[in-house]
């Protein structure tokens, strides 16, 4: 039994619930707000779940550029959807709290300029609206090469360092470098990349003007860490919300939707079945979080459902068009990955394909013939599935062979069960396998 009244003062509407208390419309609101610029990365978090001793290196660098005119160089390597953006500006604003507007950022990005006149173009064009008093984008470029120690820090960042090192001449990038190793002018040079290799990718003069600082920055490996993020991610702050009493029942609400079997399910299958699980779940929680209304403030196990029924891929229609050769190389997967062995190279795969294949043909009798796919055929299905996304390389060795490139599958083994059993073109050897897992 709910009553529906208007304040007329505030020109607001609040549900009173029988036995409980009543959220202004205002209130409920302002969560979704916050919730929402969070989600989608526009708001900066307090916490870096596991990133701690990342920021505190990163902030300091940063910190004795500013306080102290030292330049220096920093590269943040990292898979995407690890934090690497978010650890950059975070520390910035922290510097900005300390500092105020003693320090300048020059944002350049590798795949947009492609050329030595372009970046130059972009420093000189950011550095000519940051700091007044110069003629011409010439004159604030040269600031980098004929700067005062008085001058303020600049820090120039540059996102896909890899591609920018790449597009432009390796003459430049030293120069870039070279500044950056003066002591002119208070400068930083800020790589952001996922490229582990970079370092390999840089002529041996340009190392030589490099400080070769870089901070190794990855996703949480574990679910409890990932649970962490979840927790960051959803909490809210009274300071920021205004209704501390409102903010106490949804966190609440948040810690007892992380104790749910139902959610705790949710929360592996996205850490497991996604290569970038952060967005991925920001991406679901869209949907609970738009539905949150005076009349259901909280955040629903039903709605985290239906989100993630909307947004996964129908992986049975995908699985179901896959050839019998890559269906048998899944099944090989599944049978390594319950022995505990969830990297695999395709060598591992194929061995463990024909083992089995052997072995049934021995079980059925000596009137039973199963013809095995050749390695080379076995090798190109095999590729063919890591192009489709069902594979995702772990190792970024480039001059390692293929067939011994280390991967980690990308699909669920409950999924592969469920397509094996019910497509009508599997044939009751692969039903057998993926059943009772029949090795040798």
């Amino acid at each position: 039994f709910k009553n529906i009244f208007r304040q007329n003062d505030e020109d607001m509407d609040v549900i009173m619930e029988e036995g409980g208390r009543a959220f202004p419309t205002s209130v409920i609101e302002k969560t979704r707000e916050v919730l929402k610029e969070r989600l989608s990365g526009h708001a900066i978090p307090d916490v870096l779940v596991g990133l701690e001793e990342q920021y505190g290196e990163f902030f300091d660098l940063l910190n004795r550029n500013v306080s102290l005119g030292e330049s220096n160089t920093c590269i943040l390597i990292g898979p995407p959807g690890c934090g690497k953006t978010t650890l950059l500006k975070k520390a910035l604003k922290s510097l900005e709290g300390i500092h105020g507007d003693d320090f300048v950022c020059v944002y350049v990005n590798g795949l947009f300029h492609t050329s030595d006149l372009m970046v130059r173009q972009q420093i000189a064009c950011q550095l000519g609206q940051q700091i007044k008093g110069f003629r011409s984008d010439g004159d604030a470029y040269n600031l980098l090469k004929s700067g005062t120690s008085n001058n303020k820090s600049i820090f120039l960042i540059i996102y896909n360092f890899d591609a920018f090192a790449k597009h432009c001449s390796q003459s430049f990038v030293y120069n870039i470098f070279n500044i950056a190793t003066s002591k002119n002018c208070p400068i930083s040079v800020i790589g952001i990349t996922r490229n582990v290799n970079v370092f390999n990718e840089l002529a041996q003069n340009v190392l030589s003007r490099n400080s070769h600082c870089h901070i190794d920055i990855d996703r949480p490996e574990s679910i409890d860490r990932f649970s962490e993020v979840i927790k960051v991610i959803l909490r809210l702050d009274e300071d920021v919300i205004g209704d501390a009493e409102y903010c106490r029942m949804f966190n609440e609400n948040v810690e007892d939707l992380l104790e749910e079997e139902s959610f705790k399910t949710i929360v592996h299958q996205i850490f497991n079945a996604s290569t970038d699980f952060i967005r991925f779940f920001c991406k679901i929680c869209f949907i609970p979080v738009g539905k949150l209304t005076a009349d259901a403030p909280f955040l629903s196990l039903d709605d985290f459902k239906q989100s993630l029924l909307e947004h996964s891929t129908n992986i049975n229609q995908i699985l179901t068009g896959l050839t019998q050769n890559q269906i048998w190389l899944l099944l090989a997967i599944n049978s390594l990955f319950f022995r505990d062995c969830q990297v695999f190279n395709f060598i591992m795969v194929y061995e463990e394909y024909r083992n089995y294949m052997k072995a049934y043909t021995r079980k059925s009798g000596s009137n039973f013939r199963m013809k095995i796919c050749k390695e080379h055929v076995a090798l190109a299905e095999y590729e063919f599935l890591q192009l489709r996304g069902f594979l995702k390389r772990i190792d970024e060795g480039k001059h390692q062979p293929k067939q011994y490139r280390m991967m980690k599958s990308l699909i669920l083994p409950e999924q592969i069960k469920e397509v094996v059993i019910t497509n009508p073109r599997c044939s009751s050897a692969m039903k057998d396998w993926v059943i009772r897992g029949l090795t040798d």
